[in-house]
């Protein structure tokens, strides 16, 4: 099912690691290791689905040139190489990834196209370069973006920490007197506003391609549900831990360990509090079927008696409301399951509803034009269509009322 999973992480020299190296595996490539004076190929590994190279409207003729006739691979390469030789410190930063998991619902066509409008508005739009590869593994379908740490200028690159800039366009200055400056590649307020760009963007495209499911990146503490966080565990902890099942042996991982020990916690919590399989699906889903219940319960459960017992437990709660009974589909004679949802989710749309009654009758609140020009100019990174709802505030454009919430909203 879609899933949060957003990871930055830093490749430079301090830790050993090359972005060319990285590049290559990535892009299952030959590539010219220049600093080192050999050639990598991992042309033989297998996964990928796509691959692309992407550099920003404004970027400047040099890099143009350098990348213009080679493959998406070659581009890479080229440019990598680049990066790490202006790169000289001992303890050099490279580049920036972040691992992102692809929702399982989508198709790869549909997926890529998500994974094209997120790099346009989220990296391609700061200026940065996009080097990304969609790799398809059972189950988990993922993409490897790596970005740059410096802007790019006319003659190369330049320096990774800029000074602030106020509303009046000059540096700000701290108390001191010296001139405030911030990391080029965005500190943790900008990861956050493209973290959460992307579960926007991955909710858009899962409504438009017809799937309710949505995706939701607060805690589950922040989100009220009883529940333990797991550790996520990536594919090299998962090979490690099935060879030593294969052996009869304990995987000996701290994270495995931690990974069953909540797992174990949060399934006592469910068996005192079946409703919290509800909490968590409802998240997710305004309407679920036996089908999603079995999924979530599977993530926690093994044994198939204590499986049938909560999940009884759970269609049977009075929290939890049947809006159809099973069915058979006479087309196909396929049986389709009961539906349901939850009382507070029956609560929640019907005050929605009532709302938007209200606010369908109200003219008060106008938008004056000044101040959506001032709001526009200030957010330089709206997208077309964002611009265009904003202008349909305007007076005299049909509609004037506009509904504010605070925080982030979570779609349906």
């Amino acid at each position: 099912m879609a899933i949060t999973h957003f990871t930055p992480q830093l490749i430079g020299r301090g830790d050993g690691r090359s972005a060319v190296l990285a590049a290559a595996y990535r892009h299952c490539a030959k590539m010219a290791f220049e600093a080192e004076g050999r050639t990598v190929d991992y042309s033989g590994k297998r996964g990928m689905i796509h691959e692309e190279f992407l550099v920003p409207a404004d970027a400047p003729a040099w890099l143009r040139t350098l990348i213009a006739d080679r493959s998406v691979a070659g581009a890479s390469e080229a440019f990598w190489n680049k990066v790490e030789a202006f790169e000289r410190r001992a303890d050099a930063q490279f580049a920036k990834e972040f691992i992102i998991a692809l929702p399982v619902e989508l198709t790869s066509e549909q997926n890529v196209t998500l994974m094209g409008q997120f790099v346009a508005e989220q990296v391609l739009s700061r200026g940065q370069v996009a080097d990304w590869v969609y790799h398809d593994e059972p189950g988990n379908p993922h993409v490897h973006l790596m970005t740059t740490l410096r802007p790019l200028t006319e003659d190369g690159f330049g320096p990774k920490r800029v000074a602030v800039i106020g509303e009046d366009g000059q540096p700000l200055r701290m108390q001191s007197g010296k001139i405030a400056y911030r990391l080029w590649a965005g500190d943790k307020q900008e990861f956050l506003e493209q973290r959460n760009g992307w579960l926007d963007q991955q909710n858009l495209h899962l409504a438009l391609n017809g799937h309710e499911i949505r995706v939701d990146g607060r805690s589950y503490a922040e989100r009220g549900i009883d529940v333990v966080p797991m550790p996520h565990i990536g594919v090299a902890a998962k090979a490690i831990q099935r060879r030593a099942q294969r052996e009869g042996r304990d995987p000996d991982l701290e994270r495995l360990r931690v990974f069953e020990e909540n797992r174990a916690e949060t399934l006592r919590r469910i068996q005192r509090r079946p409703e919290i399989v509800l909490d968590l699906i409802s998240r997710e889903k305004s309407v679920f079927d036996e089908r999603d219940v079995g999924k979530l319960l599977h993530r926690y459960i093994d044994d198939a008696g204590t499986f049938q017992r909560l999940m009884a437990r759970v269609l049977q709660s009075p929290d939890a409301l049947r809006l159809e009974g099973e069915q058979i589909d006479f087309a196909t004679g396929a049986r389709v399951p009961a539906k349901y949802t939850t009382r507070e989710l029956i609560r929640l749309e019907s005050e929605m509803a009532r709302r938007a009654v209200h606010l369908s009758g109200s003219t008060a609140f106008a938008v004056k034009a000044p101040v959506i020009a001032a709001v526009s100019s200030r957010n330089a990174n709206l997208s077309a269509e964002q611009r265009t709802a904003i202008a349909h505030l305007r007076p005299g454009s049909g509609s004037r009322r506009l509904l504010v919430a605070r925080g982030r909203v979570r779609p349906r």
